[in-house]
């Protein structure tokens, strides 16, 4: 998780330096596809619903197959950084990493792609805004990496702190799909299967996320 998070954190790094080089040559904020933006950002996200499915060898040498759905709650954290560019008043395009929860003591790097569309004319005033958000979320390194897939379409309200900065009240729909490498056979079932006889461990989690951001 740690070398991933080297591997993200230089990607942004590298992006940011580009943009850096091409202000300079404009004299300001303005790039080759618009202004640069930078931020954080900070969510609560609560899970009401997941799905799973697992498939395994029993101890007598039998296949498993389950199927079912579980609405236990629970709640997770998640905190972004990101960097993009507006495209328009009215339209950002922003890449997304940092740690985020997707189950109890189950952590990923999302990479996710965002796109915001802003309402009103005037950008020194507040408005909403909607967006949606999709990439990978990594774990492990080297062999052991493994993928989910994350999605979010979600909603807001912009409110400007001063010329270039920007508070966002966020709240969004988010699924995420994640596999056998991430889960691992300890959280397959209320009982342990070993590795070798684990031949499937497949979950959807379905939750809220409610979160603050600040963008420059």
């Amino acid at each position: 998780m740690v070398r991933i998070y080297r591997y993200v954190s230089a990607f942004l790094m590298v992006l940011a330096m580009g943009q850096a080089g091409v202000e300079a040559k404009h004299g300001g904020k303005s790039g080759i596809l618009g202004t640069l933006t930078f931020g954080i950002e900070g969510s609560y996200i609560s899970t009401a619903a997941s799905y799973r499915h697992f498939n395994y060898i029993s101890a007598y040498g039998y296949r498993i197959d389950r199927k079912f759905w579980n609405t236990m709650y629970h709640s997770n954290g998640e905190f972004l950084m990101h960097i993009g560019v507006d495209i328009s008043d009215k339209f950002n395009l922003s890449v997304y990493t940092g740690r985020s929860g997707i189950n109890r003591g189950t952590y990923v790097v999302p990479l996710t792609l965002r796109g915001s569309c802003y309402f009103g004319k005037d950008p020194s005033k507040g408005r909403w805004l909607a967006f949606l958000d999709a990439g990978p979320g990594l774990s492990g390194y080297g062999d052991d990496l493994s993928l989910s897939g994350m999605f979010k379409a979600g909603t807001g309200y912009r409110i400007p702190l001063g010329r270039y900065t920007r508070l966002d009240f966020l709240v969004s729909f988010r699924t995420v799909v994640t596999g056998k490498g991430i889960m691992g056979s300890s959280m397959s079932s209320s009982i342990y299967i070993p590795e070798e006889n684990l031949r499937r461990s497949d979950a959807l989690y379905l939750a809220m996320t409610f979160g603050i951001g600040i963008t420059f």
